[in-house]
């Protein structure tokens, strides 16, 4: 086991998205959350489920509510079934999705955190997880994001480094949206970062793509020759200052 691998972070504390104010008030008030069972085992797994103790949510653009593109509320979470939407919304029964199944997700007291955490840019977040510590210490949503110990080393020495990082955004590649792990900004020109096993021919192969560029890093190459790396990346980024 290298030592990257013993850094693994427990992560107890499920994010969820709510899109609009009528299930913003089912959260707050009536202490519940849904999710398709459809969505578990391709954007969620089941265990991130049954092996968190708190859900918190995310708030999209569409909440006028509360504070839109922000985390305010979390409860800990007191049960899990598995429902047909009608017996958990009687009053929508000819809904098209009437009788699929979801996880009922039963919340304990809602509460309100003192400060949101935000996020300043606009992004997609589907489901996050990550760990109480987290949820009660962060302010910005880049906080919140637990990666692998490759991902969170390079996080925390990018931020040293004053380069600003943001995680986990999506990018436009021709007509298909692209996740990069980390985002770099300076003016209309963005730097995407990419870690991941098959995910790279050569270390640090950039392309270009419009404004942006992508570096691509496995996390043998982080963990084996991570000072090149970084000298890659802050290349790059001086690069953009200069264009």
């Amino acid at each position: 086991m290298s030592r990257m691998d013993s850094e693994r972070i427990e992560r107890d504390c499920l994010i969820g998205v709510v899109t609009n104010d009528i299930d913003l008030r089912r959260y707050a008030d009536e202490r519940w959350y849904r999710i398709p069972a459809r969505a578990v085992g391709r954007s969620l797994k089941r265990e991130a489920i049954e092996g968190s103790g708190v859900l918190a949510l995310y708030q999209g653009a569409g909440i006028s509510d509360g504070l839109p593109g922000a985390v305010e509320l979390w409860g800990e979470i007191e049960g899990v079934r598995l429902r047909p939407r009608r017996l958990i919304i009687p009053d929508e029964p000819r809904h098209p999705a009437a009788d699929d199944d979801y996880y009922l997700i039963s919340i304990g007291a809602v509460e309100r955190l003192d400060s949101p955490i935000i996020s300043h840019r606009p992004r997609r977040i589907t489901f996050l997880r990550t760990t109480r510590d987290r949820l009660f210490g962060a302010s910005d949503i880049n906080d919140l994001i637990v990666g692998t110990p490759a991902e969170e080393r390079l996080w925390r020495s990018l931020r040293e480094e004053g380069m600003a990082p943001e995680r986990k955004l999506y990018m436009r590649v021709g007509e298909m949206m692209t996740e990069v792990d980390f985002a770099i900004f300076k003016g209309d020109r963005g730097l995407g970062i990419v870690c991941g096993e098959g995910r790279t021919a050569e270390p640090g192969m950039p392309g270009g793509i419009g404004g942006w560029r992508i570096i691509r890093f496995s996390p043998a190459e982080l963990e084996g020759r991570f000072a090149a790396c970084l000298r890659e990346i802050a290349d790059l980024v001086a690069g953009m200052q200069e264009e």
